[in-house]
């Protein structure tokens, strides 16, 4: 059978690719290797910016609604943040992915699961996928298997993205889940080049984890370590240590190449500063959806308008994220230190979180602010220095400041 879609990666941005377009009235076929549910290393926080963009609740799966947070600094000088609202709802992975699936299945999308892609064929007039059981054509494919994926580079797609690496681990106190953490998550900041620590409550039990650059990566097992006892808990009742990938998009890095689409995790789509994926792989799945029917219907030559909407929506906000990532871990007890003293980022992050504010908005809400932000994060850049001390060690180019002839 030719469908109209191949999905492949059913994760949020596939089953959401492939949902939306049956809705809008393409044929599609989603595919994942692994049989659903399937357990995936990640902290399971779904924002509300993120959900407001299903049009359904996801509070079936909801293990905790979180209102608060609590900061520390390289594991002291600790202080705590509420909101009156939800700012992010707790899931397990396995539980949320497993959800969204099934309601691709409900609109109409066919799926074979446990069922791994081995070569992608180009054709003139769509794609030919051969799978471990056999091969099935589409007119166009979206490519949402994550960040370890291999259907890019199957389609003679070069993704090169960036990258933080985590290390996460679970535990299960005897007595549940115990305050402050009922409703309250923790980050403790300061303490790994370009990444932070955290703890992240479910329903019975506790996610630990850390995470930074991809060159702190042979020292997250100690520094796991020390998270753990600094939280009060013994490393012996740990349970699901995994270490994971989290894909950072270089500028110009592809996002569709003729009739392929590339969404997610896939396209490094991760929020810089909040190492957050789930948002933005919902809105890229949505994104492509919809132009993908216009391309099935006739009305454009290619999927290049995904290209330009996702690069004129969603990159600018990663690209800012990215700024305020690079000026926080130039001086991170500093940015604390302020913060402690006037919860001026504890508003806007709350405001970020629950989709009311974006990170370009402040940006031209305090043009000033805006500036130094653009400045000190290319300064950061070109300075070795300044690049060292920030633990960015992979190059990236500046964005406005010292272009040396580029273009923004």
């Amino acid at each position: 059978m030719l469908y109209d879609v191949i999905v492949v990666g059913a994760g949020p941005a596939g089953s959401t690719a492939a949902r939306e377009c049956v809705l809008l009235g393409s044929s599609v076929l989603l595919l994942d290797k692994a049989e659903f549910p399937r357990d995936k290393p990640c902290g399971g926080g779904v924002t509300v910016r993120a959900a407001n963009l299903l049009p359904f609740e996801i509070s079936p799966i909801v293990e905790r609604v979180i209102t608060g947070l609590r900061l520390t600094t390289r594991q002291s000088n600790g202080f705590e943040r509420t909101f009156a609202g939800p700012l992010v709802y707790m899931t397990q992975r396995a539980k949320l992915d497993q959800f969204l699936v099934e309601r691709a299945i409900d609109a109409g999308v066919t799926t074979r699961l446990g069922v791994g892609v081995k070569q992608v064929e180009r054709l003139p007039d769509g794609v030919a996928v051969h799978t471990d059981d056999g091969r099935v054509q589409g007119r166009t494919m979206v490519i949402a298997d994550g960040a370890n994926g291999q259907v890019s580079k199957l389609s003679g797609i070069e993704v090169k993205p960036l990258h933080h690496v985590a290390l996460e681990a679970n535990v299960s106190p005897p007595g549940g889940v115990t305050e402050p953490w009922q409703s309250s998550l923790g980050l403790d900041l300061g303490g790994v080049p370009g990444g932070y620590g955290w703890i992240f409550p479910k329903g019975d039990h506790l996610n630990i984890g850390i995470g930074g650059w991809r060159h702190v990566g042979p020292d997250l097992r100690e520094a796991l370590q020390g998270l753990v006892k600094f939280y009060g808990f013994d490393q012996k009742d740990l349970w699901g240590i995994r270490g994971y990938h989290l894909p950072i998009r270089r500028q110009g890095s592809p996002l569709a190449d003729g009739n392929i689409v590339l969404v997610g995790d896939a396209a490094g789509l991760i929020d810089p500063m909040m190492d957050e994926g789930i948002h933005s792989a919902i809105f890229s799945g949505r994104a492509a959806a919809k132009h993908i029917a216009e391309y099935v219907a006739g009305e454009v030559p290619d999927l290049d308008g995904y290209r330009r909407q996702i690069e004129n929506e969603l990159v600018p906000q990663l690209r800012v994220s990215r700024q305020f990532h690079d000026l926080f871990h130039l001086t991170p007890a500093l940015h604390m230190a302020i913060e402690r003293r006037t919860s001026i980022v504890w508003s806007v992050t709350c405001r970020i979180l629950r989709g009311e504010q974006t990170y370009a908005d402040v940006m031209r809400r305090h043009k000033n602010l805006g500036t130094i932000v653009e400045f000190v994060s290319d300064l950061i850049r070109v300075t070795p220095l300044l690049r060292r001390i920030a633990g960015l060690r992979d190059p990236a180019p500046p964005q406005r400041f010292f272009l040396r002839g580029q273009h923004r």
